[in-house]
């Protein structure tokens, strides 16, 4: 969980009714992205399928001599796929919403009162006041856990503490509220992890073709591209090597 210096912003946390502060992810910031966008394109790509179901139930009304508006409305092909992509994004999307549900956790602040509120769920887990929070650390990262020390030693952890900025924010403003240090906001540390990601992928890349690592690449991955796409040329016998180069033979060797 990183602590990395950087400016300290106002934290923006979600608000809820009557003034409460939302420490991590809402059901609704984790939800909806996937409702809106993948569980659409999963209905384009089954939407066939309850299409050929409602082509079938039309012949069956239409064999029995029923011809209603809804026989009728349903008679182009166009109109029975896309009946079917709805049908299958409202029951996926309903059927999705039923396991976040159940592993969804949150805390909520009330800065009226001084207390938070651990949320599993739609119910609450319990309560405790933020004066007696000790420590308080999150994960910038997608994927990253929250914790919430208190100090009796007991823990909340929420996860998806990095989901987003708002939801990262959440942390910052407890810290803030128990006068802890604030670390700071989710782009500077994302921004630190993925250049820290970078650097240690360039370093182990230049050890494998035996390249020493300079401190400039560090801050320039253009200039360490550069130079190892050089080095490779000269592994390849494409560019003659210069002093200070590992040939072929010489990094076979090690």
């Amino acid at each position: 969980m990183s602590t990395a210096p950087g400016p300290v912003a106002t934290p923006r946390p979600r608000r809820r009714r009557r003034g409460l502060l939302v420490v991590g992810p809402t059901l609704g910031s984790r939800y909806v992205p996937g409702a809106l966008v993948g569980l659409p394109l999963l209905a384009l790509l089954l939407g066939a399928f309850p299409a050929a179901g409602i082509q079938a139930w039309r012949f069956a009304r239409l064999r029995a001599g029923e011809d209603d508006l809804l026989v009728r409305l349903l008679a182009p092909g166009i109109v029975q796929y896309l009946v079917g992509v709805l049908a299958v994004w409202a029951l996926v999307a309903l059927w999705a919403l039923v396991p976040l549900l159940v592993v969804h956790r949150t805390v909520l602040l009330d800065p009226a009162s001084g207390t938070l509120r651990r949320v599993r769920g739609l119910r609450t887990a319990g309560v405790r006041a933020s004066a007696d929070v000790m420590r308080v650390e999150a994960d910038a990262v997608r994927g990253g856990i929250g914790v919430i020390a208190f100090a009796d030693g007991e823990e909340w952890v929420v996860p998806e503490s990095g989901w987003d900025a708002a939801s990262f924010d959440g942390f910052r403003a407890l810290q803030e509220r128990a006068g802890l240090p604030v670390q700071p906001p989710r782009a500077v540390l994302v921004a630190a992890h993925r250049r820290a990601h970078r650097i240690e992928r360039d370093r182990e890349s230049a050890a494998r073709i035996g390249m020493p690592w300079e401190q400039v690449y560090e801050a320039d991955p253009a200039a360490f591209l550069a130079e190892f796409d050089r080095r490779r040329r000269v592994l390849g016998g494409k560019e003659p090597a210069r002093p200070g180069d590992v040939t072929r033979e010489e990094l076979r060797r090690r």
